[in-house]
């Protein structure tokens, strides 16, 4: 026989949809053979029960077996072939031989798995973005319901206020001309009258107490406020919903939480980083460490030792009453050494807080901001392919501020506890190993 497979050449024993030599050849009955596995992958992914190479259509997927002759074979032929190739290289050269059939047949079974996954995958996508789509269109349809009931309030609002105006003027007309007919009267020629008329008159005459006029006004501008009033109460509604959808979109990020861990090879002199890689100080005294190219000499920074260049991430840190601080990611090749400004273009994304009220977005210039409530605990999102770095106070579940650029280089997770203030702002900045529930 092997004489015979001598006088073949390879491609007979080539599967046309790998081109690699058979591992379980299988025969259509259109008399086509072919891996058994490169032909159900085809059949898969086409979506068709035709023959891959004369595209003649069966009218239902014909059952498949492995032809038994064809792949005896096969392997008979790839024993010659390594018998032959064995005549001019070393056994340590044949170590870079192709695969043996098994190993074949499972980078084939895994690759196979690998399609089913990101089916799997593709399917759990669209279910999240139609829910996402649902949630969009029930908050904004509640939104818009609030802004038409408010608009509506405000017209009523200001048509009832005009309705009380004009009935106050219709009252005040009234006085008016009953007065005007009073006064009238008593310019009546008392010689055209009788007795009796006359005594009348004489007592009509005694003048009565006028209205003092010049104090009556009409406010021509009672609406002042109204529709300011309904936008500032339909941004607190806006203000709520995008709380709740804040602390419901933390709860989805948990999954992408990470374990960060301090590298002091770059911590600055003036800071202490804890045994465990968890927490760092600022001491406020020199403290003597070896010189390293990675260290920041100037600004008192600490870096992570862990590197993100892809993916989504989240890690948490406690600043509890901490007066100052910054917190955010930077590029691994930020300048460490010497003075520099803090800032995107310089490879850094960072949010600090300053004399305990003060929060700064360090963009360029800096954007300064005030929060309701002081966080004491916060989560950093990165979205590497999204180029979002975001922040987040873990104690009410809100969003604080987002960052938004293109990502090209590594990033690492970057601290600076602040200095001290006598007693205050002593307290370290503290990594959580895991991300708390909201």
């Amino acid at each position: 026989m092997e004489s015979t497979i001598s006088l073949l050449s390879e491609k007979h024993f080539l599967c046309s949809l790998c081109e690699e030599i058979f591992s379980n050849p299988v025969t259509t009955p259109c008399g086509h053979s072919f891996c058994k596995a490169c032909l159900r992958v085809y059949w898969s992914r086409s979506g068709s029960d035709e023959c891959p190479l004369c595209r003649k259509a069966f009218g239902s997927r014909p059952h498949i077996s492995v032809n038994r002759i064809l792949a005896d074979v096969t392997e008979n032929y790839r024993k010659t072939r390594l018998a032959a190739k064995s005549k001019f290289f070393s056994m340590d050269e044949l170590q870079d031989e192709p695969k043996n059939a098994g190993e074949l047949q499972k980078m084939v079974q895994e690759r196979v798995q690998k399609i089913e996954k990101l089916q799997n995958s593709l399917k759990l996508l669209k279910s999240t973005c139609l829910r996402e789509v649902q949630e969009s269109q029930r908050v904004f349809s509640s939104l818009l319901s609030t802004l038409e009931k408010s608009h509506k309030l405000v017209v009523t609002a200001v048509e009832q206020k005009q309705k009380e105006a004009e009935k106050r003027v219709e009252r005040l007309v009234k006085d008016l001309e009953k007065e005007i007919l009073e006064l009238d009267n008593g310019h009546t020629n008392p010689e055209h009258l009788d007795d009796k008329e006359r005594l009348k008159k004489s007592f009509s005459d005694i003048p009565r107490a006028m209205r003092d006029w010049s104090k009556v006004t009409l406010e021509n501008d009672p609406c002042v406020g109204f529709t300011r009033q309904a936008v500032v109460d339909f941004m607190d509604t806006v203000t709520m919903e995008a709380r709740r959808l804040s602390k419901a979109e933390l709860k989805r990020l948990q999954k992408y939480s990470v374990d960060v861990n301090l590298n002091p090879r770059t911590a600055h002199a003036y800071l202490y980083i804890s045994e465990d890689r968890k927490e760092v100080r600022h001491v406020n005294k020199r403290q003597e460490v070896p010189e390293n190219p990675k260290r920041f000499d100037r600004v008192a920074n600490v870096i992570s030792k862990e590197a993100f260049s892809h993916g989504k991430h989240l890690w948490e840190v406690e600043v509890g009453d901490k007066t100052d601080w910054d917190l955010g990611v930077a590029k691994q090749s930020v300048n460490r050494k010497g003075k520099f400004t803090i800032c995107p273009a310089n490879g850094f994304w960072m949010l600090s807080l300053k004399n305990g009220t003060q929060y700064i977005g360090n963009t360029s210039p800096p954007t300064f901001f005030s929060l309701s409530h002081k966080p004491k605990r916060l989560s950093i999102y990165l979205d590497f392919e999204e180029g979002r770095v975001s922040f987040y106070c873990l104690d009410t579940g809100t969003h604080i501020y987002t960052f938004k650029d293109t990502f090209t280089d590594k990033l690492h997770p970057i601290f600076s506890p602040g200095r001290p203030h006598g007693e205050k702002n002593t307290a370290p900045l503290i990594i959580s190993s895991s991300c708390c529930s909201i």
